[in-house]
């Protein structure tokens, strides 16, 4: 991950260095779980749809778009009490972000959906080639995310958090982590991957896409080869935690700013860097399935997602069009900008 505070990268996204902040709220203090729950926000796009009944049209996923902002308040305000000026602060930073989401990130989501649907729609044009191509830019657009994230701009609201604020956040922190590992840690490996493989075709059949018995298998054989890495991560983000934590409290450190948001850029490649080989296996594995499984599709099967897809790139590309009622204000340094265009 490139630092928010690298100044080539920081002005080429015009963004304004941590260091020319002054010290006012810019965001809020976070778990691993809380990044998550946020992040997904973003899947608005794609998964949001498919729990909406796998619509495309623009008027369902529209609406559900325009209020990704909202739900990032949502999970921002689960988190404690706030004052007037640190919730205003964090209210900048995410209107600052959706905007920069939907101008300058959802014509590429469009571009890449447009470009997958006209190669899975054509007999033997999908090479592996592709597949690692469409991974790979699926990995720059979810680091873009990461780097303009509202997170990114919370150093000064969590240095002016009191001591009660904390301790209020990170009590719900950890009655959070206990919740989600009685509900997944008394399950075995196979029921995992049997819950797992029903989703997928649960999902993928909504779309029109019905999956055939060696198509299942196929994901089945690739949920079962995966590598569980929960536990390691279960131990990483716990260590992650009290160390956020940590750092928190102590706000006369001279070198807060740069302590935070050296922490903070970890979590992002927690299981990459711990486990580097491990989590390539993981990545290796599911570009190759999805090559293998697209090259298994009947006639049918790549005429609907063809379709499906390409319909779904022209909604994001019409929301991308949507102007937005949030005025962003470029000089606040509130979080990553819209690329000027010629």
């Amino acid at each position: 991950m490139i630092p928010i505070e690298n100044p080539s990268w920081a002005a080429s996204q015009g963004l304004q260095p941590l260091s020319t902040r002054l010290r006012t709220s810019r965001g809020g203090l976070m778990s691993p779980t809380m990044f998550k729950k946020m992040l997904r926000g973003l899947a608005l796009l794609m998964a949001v749809t498919i729990l909406a009944g796998c619509t495309n049209s623009k008027l369902i996923i529209g609406p559900l778009y325009n209020r990704l902002d909202d739900q990032m308040r949502n999970e921002f305000n689960k988190m404690g009490t706030f004052t007037d000026a640190q919730t205003q602060a964090f209210e900048q930073a995410v209107g600052t972000f959706h905007v920069w989401h939907r101008q300058n990130e959802m014509p590429k989501y469009a571009d890449l959906l447009g470009e997958i649907a006209q190669s899975i729609g054509q007999q033997g044009a999908t090479s592996k080639a592709d597949v690692d191509s469409w991974a790979a830019s699926l990995e720059v657009l979810s680091k873009n995310v990461r780097e303009c994230h509202p997170v990114n701009y919370s150093i000064d609201l969590i240095q002016s958090l009191s001591d009660k604020q904390i301790d209020a956040i990170e009590r719900r922190f950890k009655a959070e982590r206990l919740k989600n590992r009685e509900k997944y840690g008394s399950q075995t490996k196979e029921e995992r991957v049997e819950r797992r493989l029903k989703n997928m075709v649960k999902w993928s059949g909504r779309l029109g896409l019905d999956f055939t018995t060696a198509q299942k298998a196929i994901l089945r054989d690739s949920l079962t080869q995966q590598v569980s890495l929960r536990k390691e991560y279960y131990a990483l983000s716990e260590e992650w935690n009290n160390y956020l934590f940590f750092l928190a409290r102590n706000q006369e450190n001279p070198a807060y700013d740069a302590a935070l948001q050296k922490h903070i850029s970890r979590l992002w490649t927690l299981l990459e860097k711990a486990h580097p080989e491990e989590w390539h296996a993981i990545r290796d594995l599911w570009r190759e399935t999805t090559y293998t499984l697209i090259g298994t599709f009947s006639r049918d099967q790549r005429t609907v997602t063809r379709q499906w897809l390409s319909k779904m790139a022209k909604t994001v590309k019409g929301i991308s069009r949507d102007k937005p009622s949030f005025k962003v204000n470029p000089d606040a340094g509130d979080g990553c900008l819209v690329a000027a265009t010629n």
